[in-house]
């Protein structure tokens, strides 16, 4: 019955209306995060294990990331963000591209979740402006925006130039929350104001981090919402789909990441 009521949600815009698509000109907007909704893992901790799979000695500079981390509430997640890279320095900026080229061929497509990867063909069937909007870093979210055909990505923006330092600056500001507002703005109707509500619209998440982003839309889908944004979504009446996970407990989650985290995934 869930899906059921999903594919009705989004299907009943656009089936009898003759149109040609333009991406200056969008029937609607569909903006999706990345993590744990499109891909059922932290691609940051996935593309972590990709490089050290491959770079076994660079697991050493993991170790800089231990006296760090009883101050990530403090230091913030830019900070944090900038500390975990630490893995890559030294990498040549053109090894690095052809990585994160390798990793999105390796994830796609099966690494994503299925149901969603259709959803998102819907939408750019119907013509809908399709942005990939994620906290990760732009270094492998532009190439999986590509590989699945969005109009738009974003990302927090790391700062390579020809090789990576220890902990590489970030252009701007992490790419989460509200920053994802900003970023977007571009496209939406010159007429827009902070806090409306963009027509034909549609959010997909599974954190709380992206309310900023979810109540700009007319209809919301929660994917394995964390508990704050499933308290917040049931007030709005959003609707919420759990596609099969590759684990089957939050402990089995737990490990795999930490495996991910060193390269052992």
């Amino acid at each position: 019955m869930l899906w059921l009521r999903l594919w009705l949600a989004i299907g009943l815009h656009l089936d009898d209306t003759q149109w040609v698509y333009s991406p200056s000109s969008p029937t609607g907007y569909a903006l999706f995060d990345l993590d744990q909704t499109i891909v059922p893992w932290d691609t940051q901790l996935l593309f972590c294990n990709f490089v050290l799979k491959r770079q076994r000695l660079r697991t050493i500079y993991l170790l800089g990331f231990i006296p760090f981390s009883p101050f990530a509430k403090f230091l913030g997640p830019e900070t944090m963000k900038r500390v975990f890279l630490n893995y890559l320095a030294g990498m040549d900026a053109e090894v690095l591209d052809q990585y994160a080229r390798e990793f999105v061929d390796e994830l796609v497509p099966d690494g994503l979740y299925s149901e969603v990867v259709e959803i998102i063909e819907k939408h750019k069937a119907d013509g809908l402006l399709t942005i990939l909007n994620s906290a990760s870093p732009e270094i492998w979210v532009k190439y999986l925006s590509e590989k699945l055909g969005f109009d738009h990505y974003y990302g927090t923006q790391v700062v390579i130039n020809k090789r990576v330092t220890l902990f590489p600056d970030i252009e701007g500001m992490n790419n989460k929350g509200e920053v994802k507002i900003g970023r977007m703005r571009q496209h939406f109707p010159d007429d827009w104001i902070e806090g409306a509500i963009l027509p034909n619209s549609f959010g997909y998440s599974d954190s709380h981090a992206d309310l900023p982003m979810l109540m700009l839309c007319e209809r919301n889908v929660m994917v394995h919402p964390t508990a704050k944004l499933r308290a917040n979504g049931e007030k709005f009446g959003w609707l919420e789909m759990n596609p099969v996970r590759p684990t089957q407990s939050k402990w089995e989650f737990a490990v795999a990441c930490a495996k991910q985290a060193v390269g052992l995934y």
